[in-house]
Formats: structure tokens, C-alpha cells, sequence
């Protein structure tokens, strides 16, 4: 399959899409990170051997070396960017769109907000003595998001303009037929990619263990870490698995907690069919997402998914086995609703109306 094939792209634009993300994605944010630790560097003869690190609602209140500031740049100036660019190049490939661009432009602009953070917070301890009240936070820290919104909204502006194409329609197996009359269901989970899974229980179980040690001790944020704990929990578990469902009054999926859920009934519904789906490029990652396009969906890997054109809205997703036979039966249910409409209306003795 070439790359016309999955995003109807011309192959200039797309090749100036991905060169200028590189620029703006990684090589931006290298020349901002290395300008700030620059800076610093310059800066350190006239910093104390300790500096704040953290405010709190009566100012600082944790204090530490110059260089925790530096692990900030290249940590979240630096390192995140190139990993978000990473991540975005090799999961979305050539099916590149908005989702690309906009990843793009937080990556040079998570670089303008540490640095513009860790140098601002610096400026205002220079030649501070250890006598002196150390100023507060609020200007630095509207500073640092100003920079964020001004460099992401121009890295959004330089990057070409690109839009994803859906994903091909998948051709079924075998056409699937339903009688009058006659009443088929079809059932099918869709789950987290048990890497995925993994990792985030591994995450639930650091903060398990981190919420323990500190409630045991009875040191400050425990209670806090297991709020944290259980969001989480909770959150994992409303999202992890889908039951979708289709029958003769439409479509629904929901998760095994019984939320989130969405219900589309038959009378709704314009059309199913099985498409191909590709998570970064369409939906920047994976979950129930919005596309950037309007589409919505339960996306949890690349491949098969059901999607069902709704009347009036935008077209509704998921990703799952079986999607080619789910959709087919879907379709087979809004065809046999559409030829018994008239004959409701007859039915009712309400004339039909032809828009």
C-alpha cells in the first residue's frame, strides 16, 4: 500500500509536514533548552548555593541546588519534546494530519515553558542574600504559560496543513443477510493492549506503595497520593474494556463498570461500515477520543474498527475483532428500518414526507 493509498496526501506536502515537525518538534526545542542552560551556567556565580524550588501559598517552602533548575530544561525542555516526537513519528507513519501537528507544536511548547520557568524563577533570586524574602511565583509562572500559548500557537501556524484521511473501508468476509422478522445479535469486547495494561498497573502499584510509606509515616501528601491512587484506579477501570453490542435497535458499547457508555439507536444511524484505523494519525492516541476531524470513538489499538455514521452528528468509532461482521449487521438493521419507515407512517396515517 503506497502513501497516496492511506492519506490521499501529495507526497511534497507530506514530506515538508514531517521535515518542518522535525524542526519545530526537536530541533526547536534543542536550541531553546541549550540557550537556557547556557544562561544558567552564566547566571551561577551570582546565585546562593541554595535556591527555592517550590511555593506554596506562603511562599517558598523547599529549597535546593541551582542545578535542579537544569534537570528541568533538559528533563522537560528537551527530553519530553524528543520523546513525543519519537512517539509521534513512529506511530503514525505516513498517516499524517493535525493530530501530528498539534503534538508538534505542545513539543516546542513544553521546551518555551521550562525554560521560561526555570530561568524565570532563577532572575528573581540573583544577588539574593539569605536575609532576604524571596518574591513570589505568580508573575514567573503567568510568564511561563504565556510562553507556552505564544510558541505552541506559532509552531501550530508554520507547520503545514495536513489532513488524515479516514482509514480505507475494510470489504467483509461474507455478506451478511437478516430476515424479516428475524432478530441476530452480535456481541464483542474491545480491551487495552495488555502492554498497556501492564504499565499503567505497574504505575497503580507505585502509588499504592508510595501512598503507604506515607500515610505510615505520617509525612505530608499522603493523602493526596491516594486520591491520586483511586482517580486512577477508577479511571483504569472504566476504560480498560468495552461490551459492544448491535441488534435490531441500534448500536451501544459501554464500559464493564457500565460507564462511560453511548447508545445509538437504529432511527440515528446513516450507515455502518468497517474501516481501518490508525490511533496517532486520526485520534493522537489511544482511549475514548475526538479527533480532530470531530469524529469521536473508543480507540484502543490500530486496525479494524466499527464506524457509524450518524445523522446530524459525526461519525461514531471503535476499535475491535469482528468489526467487518458488526458492521454489515449493523447496515443489514438500518436497511430493513428504512424499507419499514413507510410502512409505519401508512400504518399511523401520517402522509410521508419527501425532503
Amino acid at each position: 500500500m503506497t502513501t497516496h493509498d492511506i492519506t490521499r496526501t501529495p507526497p511534497s506536502l507530506l514530506r515538508r509536514a514531517r521535515r518542518t515537525f522535525f524542526l519545530v518538534a526537536v530541533v526547536a526545542p534543542l536550541i531553546i533548552s541549550a540557550a537556557g542552560v547556557a544562561t544558567l551556567l552564566v547566571w551561577l556565580p551570582s546565585l546562593p548555593d541554595e535556591v527555592a524550588t517550590h511555593w506554596g501559598v506562603n511562599g517558598a517552602d523547599a529549597f535546593g541546588p541551582p542545578s535542579a533548575y537544569l534537570w528541568i530544561i533538559l528533563g522537560i525542555g528537551f527530553a519530553v519534546p524528543v520523546i513525543i516526537a519519537t512517539t509521534t513519528i513512529l506511530t503514525i507513519g505516513e498517516h499524517w494530519g493535525a493530530a501530528a501537528r498539534l503534538l508538534g507544536a505542545l513539543a516546542v511548547a513544553l521546551a518555551a515553558f521550562a525554560t521560561t520557568l526555570s530561568l524565570g524563577s532563577l532572575v528573581i533570586q540573583r544577588d539574593v542574600s539569605a536575609s532576604d524574602v524571596i518574591p513570589g511565583i505568580e508573575g514567573v509562572m503567568a510568564a511561563s504559560f504565556a510562553a507556552f500559548a505564544v510558541v505552541g500557537a506559532a509552531a501550530w501556524a508554520i507547520q503545514p496543513r495536513v489532513r488524515a484521511e479516514p482509514g480505507r473501508t475494510l470489504e467483509p468476509k461474507h455478506a451478511v443477510r437478516v430476515a424479516d422478522g428475524e432478530r441476530v445479535v452480535w456481541l464483542g469486547t474491545t480491551s487495552m493492549p495488555r502492554a498497556a495494561l501492564a504499565g499503567l498497573l505497574v504505575v497503580l502499584v507505585a502509588l499504592a506503595g508510595l501512598a503507604v510509606f506515607l500515610l505510615a509515616t505520617g509525612r505530608e501528601g499522603g493523602w493526596i497520593v491516594t486520591v491520586v491512587l483511586v482517580v486512577v484506579a477508577v479511571a483504569l477501570a472504566a476504560t480498560a474494556s468495552f461490551r459492544v453490542r448491535v441488534t435490531p435497535e441500534g448500536f451501544a458499547a459501554r464500559s464493564l463498570l457500565g460507564w462511560p457508555r453511548i447508545v445509538i439507536p437504529i432511527d440515528e444511524i446513516d450507515s455502518a461500515r468497517a474501516v481501518e484505523v490508525s490511533p496517532f494519525g486520526e485520534f493522537g492516541g489511544w482511549g475514548w477520543r475526538v479527533g480532530m476531524d470531530g469524529r469521536s470513538g473508543i480507540i484502543m489499538r490500530s486496525g479494524p474498527a466499527i464506524e457509524v455514521s450518524r445523522r446530524g452528528r459525526h461519525p461514531f468509532l471503535v476499535t475491535i475483532d469482528g468489526a467487518g461482521t458488526a458492521s454489515e449487521l449493523l447496515q443489514a438493521y438500518v436497511g430493513r428500518a428504512r424499507a419499514a419507515g413507510p410502512a409505519r407512517r401508512a400504518a399511523s396515517g401520517r402522509p410521508e414526507v419527501t425532503p
